[in-house]
Parts: C-alpha cells; sequence; structure tokens
C-alpha cells in the first residue's frame, strides 16, 4: 500500500503536465512567412537589406531582360518606366510611389523610343534609319525616314500604330526625314504628339502625329537662320534651336499656333557637337525638368530645362559619360573618378554647387575581369548608391548611401550574393526617386524554378531601412 502511495506522489508532477500541455492553445504557423534573405518566392524576395513585395502585373509578362530606357517620376507618387528587349516593348506605370504598378506590351520592329507628356500620357516611337544607295562614309549616322507613333493616355491601353513618315515606295521623292536623334516625340495630349522634320535640306519644320483614323495636322514652319533639336526638353515640352550664336528656347507649337518668341539659353557655346548630343534626348527627367550631359571644347556640363527656367553649370571632368545622370527638381548626380583613380558619387545643385565626397561609396571593384553596373538615386538629404558586380562564377549587388548631402557615404552594404551561374543572381531594373521615398526595382530568380519575376523594396529613410512598398 505504502508503494502504491510512492508510485501516485511521483507520477503526480508528471501528470500535471501533461495536463498543462493539453490544456494549452498552439499558435498557427504564420500563412505567409516572410522569405529569408536569399530566398525568393511568387510572392516576395528576401534581400539581406529587407524583404521586397512581387510587381504584380496581370496579365503582362514583363521581361527580366528589358532595358529601362525611360523611368520618369512625374511627381512624389506617380513613375512611368518604359523599355525594350528583342522586339517587345513593355511600360510600367504605378500612381502610389510604387505600391502597385500596371503594365503595357506592344511589338516594336525598329528604333524604339518612349516619351511621357506631363499628365502621363505614353508616347512609343519606332523608327527606321533610310537605306542609301550606296555605302555612306564610315561613322555616318543616316536621318530616320519612317517613323511610327503609338499612344497610350492616362488609364488607356497603348493605340494601334499611327504612321508619320515613310519613304517613297519609287524612290522618285524627297520625302520629310528626321536629320538627327532617334525619333523621340515631344508629348502634346493624350493623342497628339510632335517632332521636328527636315522637309528639304536645311529647311526644316514641326511635324505632328496623332491617333489612328485622326487627320494630320498641318506642319509649322521653323525659322530659315534656326538649327533645331531634334528631341523636346521639360514638361510640357520646350522646343531648343540654334542661331549660331546662342541656344534658344521656346514652348513646343501645337497645331495652329504661331511660333513664340525665343529666349537665349544663358552660356551654352554653340559647339559642332551640341545638336547631335541634345537631339538623343534628355538623359534623366524628373518633374517638370530634363537634363542632358553635354561637352563645352574638353569640359562637361550639365544642361537643365523646365518650361519657366534653365540650368547650365559645370561638374567634373572625369565624369563618367557610360555611367548613369542622377536628377530630381534641384539636384544632380554623377559618377567621377576620385585623385587616386576610383569611382565616385558626385552631387550638384542647379547653381552649380557641387559636393565632392570625402569617401568613396565602395570598396575596389573586383581584381578580376566582371561586368558592373551602377544606379543612382537621390533622397531629400542625400543620396543612394546601388552597384552589381558578376562574372561567370559568382555576382554580388551592394548597396551605399549619404545622408548628410553627399559628403560622407555609410559603408557598404551587401543586397545579395552567389556563387555558379552569375545569370542566377539579383539584377537591378532601377532606383526611383519620388523624394521622400526610394524603390528599388530588382529582377530575381524565383528560389527552386528557372523562372524571374520583378520585385519591388521601399526605402522612406533615405536607404538605411527596406521593407515592402
Amino acid at each position: 500500500m505504502r508503494d502504491s502511495r510512492k508510485a501516485v506522489r511521483r507520477f503526480l508532477p508528471l501528470l500535471f503536465v501533461l495536463l498543462s500541455c493539453s490544456g494549452k492553445k498552439e499558435e498557427p504557423p504564420p500563412i505567409n512567412p516572410p522569405s529569408l534573405p536569399g530566398n525568393t518566392s511568387s510572392s516576395e524576395i528576401g534581400t539581406k537589406i529587407g524583404n521586397g513585395r512581387v510587381v504584380n502585373l496581370v496579365g503582362v509578362d514583363v521581361s527580366s531582360a528589358t532595358n529601362w530606357t525611360r523611368v520618369y517620376p512625374l511627381d512624389r507618387q506617380r513613375v512611368v518606366m518604359a523599355g525594350d528587349v528583342g522586339g517587345e516593348a513593355f511600360a510600367l506605370v504605378s500612381n502610389d510611389r510604387g505600391v502597385s504598378w500596371s503594365a503595357q506590351q506592344t511589338k516594336s520592329d525598329g528604333i524604339t523610343t518612349w516619351s511621357v507628356g506631363a499628365d502621363g500620357t505614353l508616347v512609343m516611337g519606332i523608327a527606321k534609319r533610310q537605306i542609301p544607295k550606296k555605302a555612306p562614309p564610315t561613322g555616318t549616322i543616316l536621318p530616320i525616314d519612317t517613323l511610327t507613333y503609338v499612344f497610350a493616355a492616362p488609364g488607356q491601353k497603348l493605340s494601334a500604330p499611327s504612321p508619320l513618315l515613310a519613304p517613297d515606295p519609287e524612290g522618285k521623292k524627297e520625302l520629310p526625314m528626321v536629320p538627327r536623334g532617334n525619333g523621340m516625340a515631344a508629348v502634346l495630349g493624350p493623342s497628339l504628339a510632335s517632332v521636328v522634320v527636315e522637309t528639304k535640306p536645311k529647311t526644316f519644320a514641326v511635324a505632328f502625329a496623332v491617333g489612328p483614323n485622326e487627320d494630320l495636322p498641318q506642319m509649322i514652319d521653323l525659322p530659315k537662320d534656326e538649327l533645331p533639336v531634334n528631341a523636346s526638353f521639360g514638361h510640357p515640352p520646350a522646343l531648343l534651336t540654334m542661331n549660331g550664336k546662342q541656344l534658344l528656347k521656346r514652348p513646343w507649337p501645337k497645331p495652329g499656333e504661331a511660333l513664340a518668341a525665343a529666349v537665349p539659353v544663358d552660356k551654352v557655346g554653340i559647339t559642332k557637337t551640341l545638336a547631335d548630343e541634345l537631339s538623343q534626348g534628355p538623359e534623366c527627367e524628373w518633374g517638370a525638368w530634363s537634363f542632358k550631359r553635354v561637352m563645352q571644347r574638353d569640359r562637361v556640363f550639365i544642361l537643365g530645362v523646365s518650361p519657366e527656367k534653365t540650368a547650365f553649370f559645370e561638374v567634373p571632368q572625369t565624369t563618367v559619360s557610360s555611367s548613369p545622370l542622377t536628377c530630381t527638381a534641384d539636384r544632380i548626380a554623377v559618377e567621377a573618378i576620385n585623385p587616386e583613380r576610383l569611382p565616385t558619387i558626385v552631387t550638384c545643385a542647379l547653381d552649380g554647387t557641387c559636393t565632392l565626397p570625402e569617401n568613396r561609396p565602395f570598396l575596389k571593384p573586383w581584381p578580376e575581369q566582371h561586368e558592373r553596373k551602377l544606379h543612382t538615386s537621390l533622397t531629400q538629404n542625400g543620396v543612394i548608391a546601388v552597384q552589381g558586380l558578376k562574372n561567370k562564377g559568382k555576382w554580388s549587388l551592394f548597396i551605399s548611401e549619404s545622408v548628410d548631402g553627399g559628403k560622407l557615404f555609410n559603408l557598404q552594404r551587401t543586397v545579395g550574393e552567389g556563387v555558379g551561374n552569375s545569370e542566377d543572381g539579383y539584377d537591378v531594373g532601377s532606383l526611383i526617386s519620388f523624394g521622400d521615398r526610394t524603390v528599388m526595382l530588382i529582377s530575381a530568380k524565383i528560389s527552386k524554378t528557372t523562372r524571374r519575376s520583378w520585385f519591388a523594396l521601399a526605402s522612406d529613410d533615405g536607404g538605411s531601412t527596406w521593407s515592402y512598398p
């Protein structure tokens, strides 16, 4: 009897534990646990700086190899991105600072350009250069004699193609052509675009393109003593011309309007290459402003154009022409080579005051041969830089930011890295500045699949932390 009571006493603590556990309420596992760094699902990406959300593009499969040639934040809420790859053209639009996106897709069988109106209208140009009867001199860039536009008003799908220029099928007549640039349009309305054409040698006019089944407006002749730039600058667009002594600016005319009086753009020297440089179109646009690097002798300058103002100032002579130009409405940023012959980021206000940083954003590039891509974005208090490195055997993506106007950069951090097939790594499509928010668009392979998707991460504190938009 005494032994049985001892056995019961020994069993009671165990029974108490069992009863306590059976009454405990178990927490259900999270429905969608966050992706760990290096893992990517069909809904989100896990990086070493934070998690991002998939860019959900219903019904449109935007290639991860798309070259985004136009990234234009209209304001602190809206952005339009556009580009092309392999005969396919794409456009992405966000009206809520990168939270949600819509997409457009169409075919393109020529030189593809994208223009954006101040109201968000998209115009895609498809251009083809003249086929000469005999081989031209080496280095000659032939004029455009075939030009078609496609329109998409805000919230609307891309229209059917609207031809503007075409060569004479019999080859007997000299029809209007675009002598320089790539046929990029000035956007004047939801179904109205414009481009400068050469109607006969050294005679120029403003031509208009309209939506399908609309009548073409009459051209507007340009002054005989002015050489036009074959691209628009600013939003709404400005028309730039040269009179041999000065660069001139006037509002881009609409059909039936008389040309406004031209206003000189201060400080710009007329060079032999200026018309060709500007006719390639803006390198960076933000809000009302368009910016372009131009050469003045052996020095590099920035031309900024808006409807109300212009800016023209020098940047370091070591500015890297192949690296991106970044802008907002009050500053620009360029990559330049410092005295130690290493790359760094220089920011400049529109009055020409430039800040040369006291340190570099990144460590030295890999010593072995590799591919390098740089993306930069200006924030309210500084600048963010993202650098991608890859070769056949490995890849890395680094980020660094300055929160003091570009004077000092924080030590680089790793966004992601890997070894093996570098094509499986992260690729940054764009770094978008909304002023108080920066959105990073990343293409990444979904774990355990061969499929890639676009993902978006956002920072609201100048790049220090990143999370879902």
